[in-house]
Parts: C-alpha cells; structure tokens; sequence
C-alpha cells in the first residue's frame, strides 16, 4: 500500500463531532443557532435552474462586499469558509522548517496545517486570565515567517488589539489574523492591511450570519497577496448557493444584529447564572464562554450529555484544565442550560 508524505503519516487530524446534531441544544460549535436571515431561505427558494446549471459567479458579490467592507476588490477573495483561507495560505507561503508562531490554545486547524507543512510551531500560551499574551507574541515574532492571531480567540474568547498586530507585523514575516467572531465585538484589523503589506486578515459567515452549512468566508490583504492567493485556490471552490446566500445575508444587517444582539444577552445571561452556580467563568468578546468545572467537571459534563445539550469539553490540562466551553444561543436554549443546572445544584455547589 502506497505511503503518504512523512509529514503526514504522525499528523492526528481533526475530527470534531458532526453527526446527530441538529435535534439537540447544539453549545458545541459556536453557531448562530436564531439560523440565517428569512431573506436568506427565500432566496434559496427562488433559485433558476439555470443557475444552478452554470459555474459559479463572483463579479457581482465582489461589487457588494466591496461596498459593504469599505475594501476594493482587488483586495478581497472569496473562499470556502475561513478554513480554505487558512489553508490556501499556508500552501503558498509555508515550507518544511519554516518557523510559525501560534499562541495557545486557538483553533486547532492552524497547528495541523503547521504540521502537513512540516513548520516549526513556537506555542505562546495565553497568560492565566485567558488574556492575549500581547508581550511574549510581539517578542516571539522576530524573524517568524508567520505569525497567527485569532481574534476573539477561540477557545478563549479574548481579543487582540489592533495596535499588537501591528506591532506583530512590523516582526513577522506575515501575520495571519481570523476574525470569525468579529461581530461580536464589533472589532475588525481590515484596516491595517492598508498600512502593512504583509496583514491577511479572514472573516467567515458560519458564524453571526448563521451559514455554517453553506462555508464561505472573505480573506482581505494587499493586491500582492490576494493576486498569489488566487493562483493557489480552486477556481469555483465556491458554490452558487453560498454566493447568493451571503449576498443576500450581508445585505440584511438588521437582522445579523438582532441575532449579534440575542446572543450576547444569553452569553451574559449564562455567565451570570453560573458565577451564581459557584462556577468560574471567563470573561469572552465572542458567542462563547469557557467555564472552569472544577471538581464537578466530569459530574456537569455527564449531566449536559443526558440532556442532549451538547458543548465542548476543552479540559487539556494547562490552563484550560477542567473547562468546557459553551456557545450562547438562544435565551430559550440558555434558560434549558441554567435550569438543567439548577435542578442538579440549586442556589450554589
């Protein structure tokens, strides 16, 4: 049997829990489980045959993302969720030894990427308080060919200011900003790739525009950038239905911030109700919180389970040893949750 690349063969990949999902309390994937924009299912439903017969088309959305983000064309390109964007970036510029540095914990699709490539990964840990180790990250960057910043950070849930990536920038080689969770705090680094020619910044609509299932995402950088990047990615890795969905999701503002809005209220919602519990909660900038169980963490894990109220258990040892985090939802969702809770623990532990 034909082997694969040595860097392959030890490489763990990632295998989160996809199936049987969607009749539960889904806290697991950080969702937008209000669902997209009702503008969003009509237009699925007025679809042409003749759309969906034909390859993709991208001049159209351009025109409107480009209006929308204040950004020109020639510096944006569409991919197949943030996923595809990260991966199209460490094809064109990582090679074997290549030195990247990633704080730690973040998305874990960044350290296996790092691995097919056969990089060198400095790991940064975040400081105790889940805070961005703004000092260690900007230091570390020194003669990186990459440095990444996930921005509020997941599994954190923190940020990073604007103004350490770009002092990160001014150190690295290339820095690798994802923005899946922006709008909810309202915080964006698009603005520094007019400054620094070497800022790719990504955005995803899996998240606030509830299009988990169609993937696609926005990578914004200087036309150099976005000009290889192209030569790398798949000429129609995005399909039809996405295009036209996320057209008509960004058009629809009022309704991504009503659920921007909802959501948070039930974070805060749910970080209040389980400080109450006894339980230490993190502060988050995203649609997620990170909760330290404790010694109650297999106990509350199992409880949860039973309930069908799925969330993800984080408990690695380091700092996030014995948390879970919980993605905010609904205040229907985070009411089960808390009560769920309550009828196990009461007014406290």
């Amino acid at each position: 049997m034909i082997e694969p690349k040595k860097c392959i063969r030890s490489v763990k990949g990632y295998v989160p829990p996809m199936e049987g999902r969607r009749d539960k309390i889904r806290m697991d994937f950080n969702e937008n489980t209000i669902g997209p924009s009702p503008k969003v299912m009509e237009k699925l439903r007025n679809l042409t045959p003749n759309m969906l017969s034909t390859y993709p088309e991208y001049d159209v959305a351009y025109d409107l993302f480009s209006k929308k983000f204040g950004v020109d064309k020639s510096r944006m390109l569409v991919t197949n969720g943030s996923d595809e964007a990260i991966r199209i970036t460490y094809n064109t510029y990582i090679s074997e030894g290549d030195k990247i540095v990633i704080p730690t914990p973040t998305f874990a699709i960044f350290n296996l990427e790092a691995a097919l490539y056969g990089a060198d990964v400095l790991k940064v840990p975040y400081n105790d308080d889940l805070s961005f180790p703004e000092k260690a990250v900007i230091e570390s960057s020194k003669g990186a060919r990459m440095t990444v910043v996930v921005t509020p950070n997941n599994p954190t849930g923190t940020s990073a200011s604007t103004e350490a990536i770009g002092e990160i920038a001014k150190r690295a080689e290339l820095v690798f900003v994802d923005e899946a969770y922006c709008e909810f705090n309202d915080t964006s680094a698009i603005s520094l790739i007019d400054k620094y020619d070497n800022v790719i910044v990504a955005h995803t609509f899996s998240k606030a525009y509830g299009l988990a299932g169609l993937r696609i995402g926005l990578v914004f950088a200087n036309e150099n950038i976005i000009s290889t990047l192209k030569k790398v990615i798949s000429p129609y890795s995005v399909n039809t239905l996405a295009i036209e969905c996320a057209m008509t999701a960004l058009e629809d503002q009022e309704h991504m911030r009503s659920c921007v809005s909802e959501i948070l209220k039930a974070r805060d919602y749910i970080m209040s109700e389980l400080r109450s519990l006894g339980f230490k909660v993190y502060d988050s900038d995203a649609n997620f919180i990170i909760c330290d169980l404790g010694k109650e963490h297999d106990k509350v894990v199992g409880i949860l389970d039973s309930n069908n109220i799925l969330i993800r258990d984080r408990t690695e040892g380091g700092i996030l040893k014995n948390c879970i985090r919980l993605s905010a939802g609904t205040m229907e969702e985070s009411t089960i949750l808390i009560n769920t809770l309550k009828n196990h623990y009461g007014a406290g532990k």
